[in-house]
Order: C-alpha cells, then structure tokens, then sequence
C-alpha cells in the first residue's frame, strides 16, 4: 500500500503541465508519513522498553536473584545509591562489583510478578464454578 501510495505521488509529480508545488506537497507528505510511521514502529517502543529498564534497576534490593547481560547468575549482595554499583554474589565467597547497566533480568521480581498472576487465573476460575 505504501508503495502505490508513492507511485501515485511520482507520477502526479511527474505530469506535463504542471509547476510542481503540488509535486512538492506530496513529497512533503510522504516524508512526514514515513517519519511518523518510524516514530511509531522504532521509537515510540524503544522509549517504552528503556522506561522499563530504569524501573527493573531501580527496584534493585539486596537478595534480589539476578540475571547479568553476561549470563552469570547471582544475589544483590549491596546496591549504591551514590554511585552507579552493584555487588552481586555468585558463589560462596565470590563477589563482583559491577555497573547496574550490566543487570539483565531480575528473577526475583519475575517470579513474584508470575505468582500474582497465576494466583489471580486461580481466583478468577474458582469464581467461575
């Protein structure tokens, strides 16, 4: 559809007889759609998923279970507030300061938010009968 849509904006442009403002019009048109449907389909949910993001590493407490972006499992031991710092321990006596950047998931979080939510299809169904 996008493509006819062009089509027909090429040839109006292209017609004899013509002085090209109305060439003009489309092709401003059709750059202002293109725009609008790259805002909507890339951008707006980039924001949506990064807003998210900021609140997973916010809720950060100790003993949350968490996934790292390099795939190491582990417990919040501490979270600074002051800086951008992160312990996690891994394994007894292993612990590793990192940025909070580098959190991927928060497990802890996860499973209370899958729990509420089978609690809730529980309820729902036993209402039901």
């Amino acid at each position: 559809m996008l493509l006819a849509f062009i089509l027909w904006a090429a040839d109006e442009a292209q017609q004899p007889g013509k002085d090209g403002t109305a060439g003009l019009a489309f092709n401003i048109l059709l750059f202002g759609g293109i725009f609008f449907l790259f805002w909507l389909i890339v951008m707006r949910p980039a924001r949506r998923q990064e807003a998210e993001r900021q609140k997973l590493l916010s809720q950060l407490e100790k003993n949350d279970r968490v996934l790292t972006n390099a795939g190491i499992y582990g417990y919040v031991v501490s979270v600074s507030d002051k800086e951008d710092e992160v312990t996690i321990k891994i394994d007894d006596n292993v612990k590793v300061k990192m940025v909070r950047g580098s959190i991927a998931r928060n497990l802890t979080k996860e499973d209370k938010l899958a729990q509420q939510e089978l609690t809730q299809k529980e309820t729902a169904s036993a209402e039901r009968k």
